[in-house]
């Protein structure tokens, strides 16, 4: 037997032999101080304010101490995993290397967004970022908006609270977005004053009661379904969906009604106008794919020849192609049926796009169901088609949840890229807003922020993910609770 260390063992000796019982905790507690101490000693080499004291700190020494603070926590968290990280001289090099790393990018994004970054180009223009410059050109027009913001507060209310999960995960969280809401509508626009046209004691009092709508139909929902049994939350959820579809029909004929001068939807923009591309191309790109994954599969030739032909012409071009050739030619194949605008275009481009993708997922799924399960299907007098939609397509979903909704974030991210098309969406938004005389050249602070916004939607749809996917089985070897 050798008695030969390793060489985590002779770090090991420097150390006591304490041992953290929550080590999870201890690595979010170290996370956090490192964050704080960075801050902190930032603020003060910089002469800034601390927190909630008021007289700036002039000694660099004292912003030091706070540095090498933050990386004791940084040795803590090496510390918290020294048999990993440490295990050999290798880790050890790779880990003072990545470490180093971190901590300066750490250290140059906290002093960018805390202390270099002038963020008046957000707040001033918060409206203008989250409609469009069309759309707040005359701000009376925001009224046509509200119908469908109480709607979707009761959807997302009713959502939540059918899922029979503690009150607290949805409560909290939306607790602090109606504040943030409640401040970005009710402060001034300008420190001089509010623009004109906008009348922010109207907006609270619109705002608050989306808000109050939004947690009623929570506490509602929450209510009766979170004993509820498991057909009867599904049926819900199924007459939900259709209550979606129709709230995206009604936003269209509340903001551009026939017959009379609305906001037509060219003069649509910034996020609102990406949430609305990729809610509506999700939505029809999911019918898209299954419609293609099933005709791929066909035996039929008539079925299968165009539905590969399809799938294949769609995913050998890149998405910016297509979105050119629906600005420009497919105006002259649609005009003689359908005047289509650009928005509905690009709706059109993006579902057709993301249904090709979604086709190839499903088509994997699919063929990973055992081929028992349709011969028991078809011998219980089963129809082919409720074969398919019932017992097949069910799985296949199920087993390809996660590129499924990986496949819905790429194309949330996709929507940036109509900017090229001239379309003002967040991002063209964001490029613009730097041409202001007072704001000239501060496009770094409109493009994080915007950027942030679409990291923030993708990271909350990645733990959507997740949740689904713990409550299918797929994170656990015996299956879960709905499998």
């Amino acid at each position: 037997m050798s008695n030969s260390k390793s060489f985590a063992d002779y770090l090991s000796d420097w150390f006591s032999d304490y041992e953290p019982v929550d080590k999870n905790l201890h690595t979010k507690v170290a996370m956090f101080l490192s964050f704080i101490f960075i801050y902190t000693g930032l603020a003060i080499q910089k002469s800034r304010s601390w927190f909630f004291w008021d007289q700036p700190f002039d000694s660099p020494v004292i912003g030091s101490i706070f540095i090498i603070f933050s990386w004791i926590s940084f040795a803590y968290l090496g510390y918290l995993y020294r048999y990993n990280l440490f295990n050999n001289r290798a880790n050890f090099i790779t880990t003072i290397i990545c470490f180093y790393i971190i901590f300066n990018f750490l250290e140059g994004i906290i002093s960018f967004v805390f202390f270099s970054a002038n963020w008046e180009v957000i707040w001033v223009n918060r409206r203008m970022l989250i409609f469009g410059p069309f759309f707040t050109s005359h701000g009376e027009e925001i009224r046509r908006l509200w119908p469908t913001v109480y709607l979707m507060g009761i959807l997302l209310g009713s959502v939540y609270g059918s899922l029979g999960e503690k009150r607290r995960k949805f409560l909290i969280p939306f607790t602090v977005f109606a504040i943030c809401s409640v401040i970005a509508a009710t402060q001034n626009i300008r420190p001089e004053g509010t623009i004109s046209y906008y009348d922010y004691h109207k907006t609270l009092y619109r705002l608050l009661g989306a808000l109050f709508v939004t947690y009623a139909s929570f506490l509602i929902s929450h209510h009766y379904y979170k004993d509820a049994e498991e057909y009867q939350v599904n049926f819900f959820h199924q007459l939900l969906s259709v209550f979606g579809v129709i709230i995206f029909i009604l936003t269209t004929y509340f903001l551009d009604p026939p017959g009379d001068e609305g906001v037509s939807p060219g003069e649509w923009g910034g996020l609102f106008l990406n949430f609305i591309l990729s809610s509506a191309a999700i939505v029809l790109g999911f019918g898209v794919g299954i419609a293609l994954a099933f005709g791929r599969r066909s035996s039929l030739p008539v079925f299968s020849w165009p539905s590969t032909a399809i799938i294949e012409i769609i995913r050998s071009g890149p998405l910016v192609a297509w979105l050119f050739i629906a600005y420009i030619l497919l105006p002259d194949v649609l005009t003689p049926v359908w005047e289509a605008d650009r928005v509905s275009r690009t709706i059109l481009i993006l579902s057709l796009f993301s249904g090709c993708y979604l086709a190839e997922i499903l088509r994997g799924g699919l063929q990973a169901v055992p081929a028992g399960q349709q011969e028991a299907a078809l011998s219980l007098g089963l129809s082919t088609t409720q074969t398919n939609m019932l017992i097949i397509l069910p799985q296949a979903i199920r087993t390809t949840m996660p590129a499924i909704v990986s496949n819905i974030i790429g194309l949330w991210k996709d929507t940036s890229l109509i900017h090229l098309l001239g379309i003002h969406d967040a991002f063209q938004v964001a490029k613009v807003l730097p041409a202001q005389w007072e704001f000239v050249g501060l496009y770094p602070e409109a493009l994080l922020f915007v950027g942030m916004i679409f990291w923030i939607v993708s990271f909350y749809l990645s733990k959507i993910s997740q949740r689904i996917e713990k409550s299918l089985g797929l994170k656990n070897e015996g299956g879960g609770e709905m499998t």
